[in-house]
């Protein structure tokens, strides 16, 4: 007896240590056919099945069985007073003599639980929910099921139920998860598209930059990952810039596409672009706040001569510094009213000329970076070269591109073009 209690209660420990492990999704099939070979061995049962109870449609589905070929995947279906019936049950159905309520369904399914050979069926419960059912067939002696036996049958369903429980809660949180980041994705998909369209409404107002704001916003967002920006700061500085030029739906298009030099008056209705934009943006609720203020800070220099503010260094954000290369970058690749599109080369001296002045040195650095990489061949994304195209001296380029990192941003490391 003392050896037969021990074999007992080490197999309800090795079951316990089972039903920990089906709180996980992973191998969750595995775990319970296991779990199932080890209540069978507990009892010295030959044959049993263990079949999960689903709401929709109403019916157990065999999961796992020992000495019963087949039987896996078989389905039982149940009304819905036998599953309440079963989840108030709380002791085991005999399949041979049951008069109290179930004899429709053993009737009903006679040939499966006689290909099952089940001798008794017991319901697993958890938090008054049927979870399923374990069918066994007679114990090896043939001797009958003891009150001993049906307690260990009992608390070892239980065990097992509440796994099933866990399982299915997991299941259901990770399908919700997913539902939730699908629907997220296409929330975030549609902000974005909104925020392109207002991007595109902006540069209607000018016939020569078409694709501005576009442009302007892959740029700082390639510029921003290659300073290690992430998340919702990349998010916010990728939208600031589509949004960079909003204010100028308020400034007269006469002004905007103006072929000739613009007087001090016209210069003063465009500058104020920057402060309109940051008064319409900041009505709208965070994160708009600080995306309005990245807008409005996107013509200050870091020198301190630039506007609304006048303010330098540190006190201008890295989103509006990025941003203002960005759209300086765009501004000069293209033909504008007053002047055709410079080259390479004379961008790239412009830039030179003004880092530490207009624009940040790291920034400056970060997108002399980007550039080597597109050059080189050492990156598959292509941001600025449909814009730059490919006539360019890439041994001349290469060069200063060395040189400018070198000058603003000596701890970097060189890179070359792989033409070289």
């Amino acid at each position: 007896m003392d050896l037969t209690l021990r074999k007992i209660l080490h197999n309800f420990s090795a079951l316990t240590d089972l039903a920990a492990e089906t709180s996980s999704t992973h191998n969750f099939e595995e775990v319970t056919r296991a779990s199932l070979y080890t209540l069978l061995g507990a009892l010295a049962i030959p044959r049993g099945a263990i079949a999960r109870y689903t709401v929709r449609p109403r019916q157990l589905k065999i999961t796992a069985a020992k000495g019963l070929a087949g039987a896996v995947g078989q389905r039982i279906a149940l009304d819905r007073d036998e599953v309440e019936r079963m989840a108030k049950r709380s002791h085991p159905i005999s399949i041979q003599a049951e008069n109290d309520g179930f004899a429709p369904f053993v009737e009903r399914n006679g040939d499966l639980l006689a290909r099952l050979r089940a001798h008794i069926s017991v319901p697993m419960i958890a938090r008054g929910e049927l979870m399923g059912l374990i069918f066994l067939s007679e114990k090896v002696t043939r001797d009958p099921y003891t009150e001993e036996d049906t307690q260990i049958i009992s608390a070892i369903s239980k065990n097992i139920a509440i796994a099933f429980y866990n399982h299915r809660l997991l299941v259901s949180l990770k399908r919700k998860a997913d539902e939730n980041r699908r629907l997220y994705g296409e929330m975030r998909k549609i902000y974005r598209d909104t925020v392109r369209a207002f991007g595109a409404a902006i540069d209607l107002k000018d016939a020569y930059t078409s694709g501005h704001s576009d442009r302007v916003a892959r740029y700082a967002e390639a510029l921003a990952r290659e300073m290690g920006v992430t998340g919702q700061d990349l998010e916010h500085i990728g939208v600031a810039a589509y949004l960079h030029d909003i204010g100028k739906i308020t400034v007269d298009r006469a002004i905007i596409n103006n072929p000739r030099p613009l007087t001090d008056k016209e210069f003063g209705e465009l500058n104020k672009h920057a402060t309109t934009g940051f008064e319409i943006l900041s009505h709208i609720p965070q994160p708009w706040g600080e995306i309005a203020y990245m807008t409005k800070c996107h013509h200050e220099r870091v020198d301190g001569t630039g506007y609304p503010q006048g303010l330098r260094g540190d006190e201008i954000p890295l989103g509006s510094k990025i941003v203002t290369l960005a759209d300086s970058f765009d501004a000069m690749m293209t033909d504008r009213p007053y002047r055709s599109r410079l080259s390479l080369e004379q961008t790239l001296s412009d830039l030179r000329v003004q880092t530490g002045k207009q624009f940040d040195t790291a920034v400056v650095a970060a997108f002399c970076r980007l550039l080597l990489k597109e050059i080189g061949g050492t990156t598959r994304d292509r941001v600025f070269i449909p814009l730059i195209g490919l006539k360019f001296d890439r041994v001349a380029i290469t060069a200063m591109l060395n040189s400018m990192i070198t000058e603003f941003d000596g701890s970097s490391p060189r890179y070359h073009s792989a033409a070289l």
